[in-house]
């Protein structure tokens, strides 16, 4: 959608900056609770995502709370019931609770299209950029590692640029001067929802997210399932690990594959192309090539591993991957992005009501913390474990002798927070 004269210069309670899981659930939560909301993204929809793809359990339970998932069903998802682990010609097949699976690519369009029925505004193909005031400019400016004190701000100003028309990409911390030409709107709360590095707040050091050292790089494609692929059995999630790096493959809608994995950017140099670097991962892990795989279009992320180091500024609030990123089991990132945005919102709405107050900068960390966090750091050492395949053996047999075990691990990573409740 091309910016307006009617959108320019208007004035939003919430301005939502990304439009994946995080950003179009709270764009629809907010528009259901009556506030003026605009949710922005920087490509033009519907696109594809990098992504496993798996709706888990507590992903299920906050959209049947909100009354999406008939919705959800209406999109013709597969469902699955079990993770199969492949490594060294071994298998482990893990028990899970009944997970959707459905591309990104639909998912999000149809998340931001019940957004905007309740009445939340769109931009797409629209590059946002949050503009820092005068004081926040200077202290920057002065050293890009403090952070300035809170400062009385009635709205945020976001410039927006047609992403079709840009130029040139602007990722230097050091260019903080407002483009005069630019479009913009305000906002009394902007949410943050862009993903890794969130770019939109490029001239706030201070917010920055560096990718850890040995940071993976992530894969995905999408490519027709073929009957040679039948020794996948229905509604089983294929995991297939080796020291390089792991591979997810899952059946989507319309009889399709979702290929996503987690690779060594070293193995990437030494196959010199990701095609050759799955290649390999299969070949390790003793299971066949996926029949399309090789005439399938593989997209590449950033290195993925990393962690903002402030996820809140003055009515500003970071929700899904733009808090960081940890390399998720099956369909936790989305979960977690459905839980922010179902947590985030009343407070989003006490700000507009009730107005601002310095409290909400460490109160949304904490709470971000305890919706989020124990689950977080079980998949850090499930991600850890992936790392260092010499530890693989013990928890496969671990887990061989004690189902129980498992099945309390997944219920874990699965649970709803208690205290939730939307709206």
């Amino acid at each position: 959608m091309q910016i307006t004269e009617t959108l320019a210069e208007q004035h939003f309670d919430v301005v939502i900056i990304g439009a994946g899981v995080a950003g179009a659930m709270s764009g629809l939560l907010c528009a259901r609770a009556g506030m003026r909301t605009l949710l922005i993204d920087r490509q033009q929809f519907p696109r594809p995502k990098v992504c496993g793809c798996s709706v888990n359990g507590r992903a299920l339970k906050i959209l049947k709370q909100a009354g999406l998932e008939p919705g959800l069903r209406g999109l013709g998802p597969t469902f699955t019931s079990g993770l199969a682990i492949h490594y060294r010609r071994r298998k482990l097949l893990v028990p899970m609770p009944t997970n959707v699976a459905i591309s990104r690519k639909a998912m999000d369009q149809w998340l931001v299209d019940e957004a905007v029925a309740a009445g939340c505004h769109f931009l797409d193909d629209v590059k946002a950029v949050v503009v820092p005031t005068e004081h926040e400019r200077q202290a920057s400016e002065a050293n890009s590692s403090v952070v300035p004190a809170p400062q009385p701000v009635g709205e945020r100003e976001i410039e927006l640029l047609q992403t079709g028309s840009l130029k040139r990409e602007v990722s230097d911390a050091s260019d903080l001067n407002r483009d005069a030409a630019a479009p913009r709107v305000f906002a009394r709360i902007v949410l943050v929802c862009d993903g890794l590095g969130h770019p939109s707040l490029h001239r706030f050091p201070a917010f920055r997210a560096v990718p850890e050292p040995g940071s993976r790089i992530g894969l995905g494609a999408v490519f027709p399932r073929r009957s040679v692929d039948d020794w996948i059995k229905p509604g089983e999630i294929l995991m297939v690990v080796s020291k390089h790096g792991y591979a997810g493959v899952v059946e989507i809608e319309n009889q399709q594959w979702n290929l996503a994995a987690a690779i060594d950017p070293s193995h990437l140099n030494v196959t010199r192309s990701p095609l050759a670097s799955l290649e390999s991962l299969f070949q390790a892990a003793g299971v066949p090539m996926l029949d399309e795989l090789s005439n399938a279009t593989i997209r590449g992320t950033v290195p993925l591993t990393r962690k903002a180091e402030r996820i809140a500024g003055e009515r500003i609030f970071l929700l899904g991957d733009s808090t960081g990123y940890v390399e998720p089991f099956t369909g936790e990132g989305m979960a977690w992005a459905l839980t922010a945005a179902a947590t985030i919102v009343p407070m989003v709405q006490q700000a507009v009501c009730a107005g601002w107050s310095p409290d909400m900068l460490k109160l949304w960390p904490t709470m971000f913390r305890r919706i989020v966090g124990r689950e977080q750091k079980i998949c850090r050492l499930l991600s850890a474990a992936l790392k260092r395949p010499w530890m693989l053996p013990p928890i496969l047999t671990t887990c061989q002798i004690f189902p129980s075990l498992t099945r309390r691990l997944v219920s874990q990573i699965n649970r709803v927070p208690e205290a939730l409740e939307i709206s």
